[in-house]
């Protein structure tokens, strides 16, 4: 089923819009007072817009004053300061890395294995290191 569209105005300037609005009140088909209440509305609504954003940046000033005197001078960079320390990374030792990527190459040999096989193979990590443990897990699954 053709879904319904709404159809385009051509684009008009203001004068020609004013024309067409003569011609159609002249007609009959658009009542002057039709024109003069579209037009009331319009000025009771912008008035209300105006209205409103006065009331925002009224608003606006109010909240940026209270900013400006809660901030004291160094306090903003002391934050910063602050939130940029909690964000530091913190560089890993050669060791760590070394034993972080043993964890994930045992993980992923143990990851296949039947639940009696892991078993095998924690006991042998336990008494033996990681290095066994992936040696046997490997030879399991394989």
């Amino acid at each position: 089923m053709r879904r319904r569209t709404r159809k385009r105005l051509p684009a008009i300037s203001a004068e020609e819009a004013r024309q067409a609005l003569q011609v159609l009140v002249e007609e009959g088909r658009v009542a002057a007072r039709e024109v003069a209440s579209a037009l009331r509305r319009r000025d009771k609504r912008i008035r209300e817009l105006r209205e409103k954003l006065a009331a925002l940046g009224a608003e606006a000033s109010a909240a940026f004053q209270r900013a400006a005197r809660r901030a004291r001078p160094g306090r903003v960079a002391r934050q910063r300061a602050k939130a940029v320390r909690r964000r530091a990374k913190r560089t890993i030792t050669r060791a760590q890395r070394v034993a972080r990527q043993a964890q994930g190459r045992y993980m992923a040999a143990i990851r296949r294995l039947s639940k009696d096989s892991k078993e095998k193979v924690r006991a042998i990590r336990k008494s033996s290191g990681v290095r066994a443990a992936i040696a046997a897990a490997k030879k399991l699954a394989g």
